[in-house]
């Protein structure tokens, strides 16, 4: 089959903090092998990956800036910038600031793979598909957990993190035009441990910590219900979903930057030739 003629790729990737690192490791093995991403669409870590691929940066280059650059866990407390807004207890202008270092003022419209990044708005309580406008506010919208940050104020909305009702928007991206759907999920029910790490924090622990851990039982409890809906709904082709170890959290994983994106590549090589005979078979 001519190369015209193959059919459509689209790549999902579902939040989960830094444990979302695998995703790199899944596209490097996309890229070597010479297989296009035609659609792609993220939430939250997710998103942020899937914003990176789809403005021009290599898998390779941000694998290499989640090694050296300050993405580990000792650095994460350099984007928290705690002040009055009472609507999330981190503002998170720092985070977007370091997005727009990264990607520039590109929008949606400058990206090289269409894209999809997931938020949800706490007005209207609905999913909202953000596919235009300024690609870094979009991105923080879509990390954007509720009670740890605050939200993003767009239209009238309140956008916050996209995992509370789509974590992994398969359906999103085959909506999107992809005949043939990678899913790649990387959330596990040990994010509870993220929320009770945060929770014991000396500048949290004796006023919001026991708010904090069950704020974050709460949306672990809705980011699994509707997780388990929606897959049973809206399959992806390939699911990919690697064995992270349990002790590799939502905020320790950058510190095992290595092997989450090892993990990444053994996943998406173990189905690399039914892949490449799904998106050459005849309609």
């Amino acid at each position: 089959m001519a190369e015209t003629e193959r059919k459509r790729l689209g790549v999902a990737l579902s939040g989960g903090g830094a444990r979302g690192l695998v995703h790199l490791g899944v596209l490097q093995v996309l890229d070597e092998a010479g297989l296009a991403v035609d659609f792609l669409a993220g939430t939250s870590m997710g998103g942020m990956i899937a914003a990176g691929y789809a403005a021009g940066l290599s898998p390779a280059e941000m694998a290499e800036m989640a090694r050296t650059h300050g993405l580990r866990l000792r650095s994460l407390w350099r984007f928290v910038d705690l002040g009055r807004n009472r609507q999330g207890m981190i503002r998170g202008d720092q985070i977007e600031a370091w997005v727009r270092s990264v990607l520039g003022r590109k929008t949606f419209a400058d990206l090289r793979v269409p894209l999809t990044l997931m938020a949800t708005d706490l007005n209207a309580g609905r999913e909202v598909r953000l596919t235009e406008g300024c690609l870094a506010s979009a991105v923080r919208a879509t990390v954007s957990i509720p009670g740890l940050l605050a939200p993003v104020e767009r239209d009238g909305m309140r956008l916050v993190d996209g995992g509370l009702l789509n974590n992994l928007p398969v359906d999103v991206v085959r909506q999107m035009g992809a005949d043939v759907v990678i899913g790649v999920d990387v959330y596990s029910d040990n994010t509870a441990s993220f929320w009770q790490y945060l929770a014991r924090k000396r500048l949290i622990a004796s006023t919001f910590g026991g708010i904090i851990a069950n704020l974050g039982d709460a949306l672990n409890l809705v980011i699994r219900a509707h997780s388990v809906e929606r897959f049973e709904k809206y399959p992806p082709d390939f699911f990919l979903k690697p064995p992270i170890p349990p002790q590799i959290t939502v905020i320790s994983g950058y510190d095992h930057a290595e092997e989450l994106i090892a993990l990444g590549r053994e996943a998406a090589e173990a189905v690399l030739p039914a892949l490449r005979e799904a998106l050459n078979a005849a309609a």
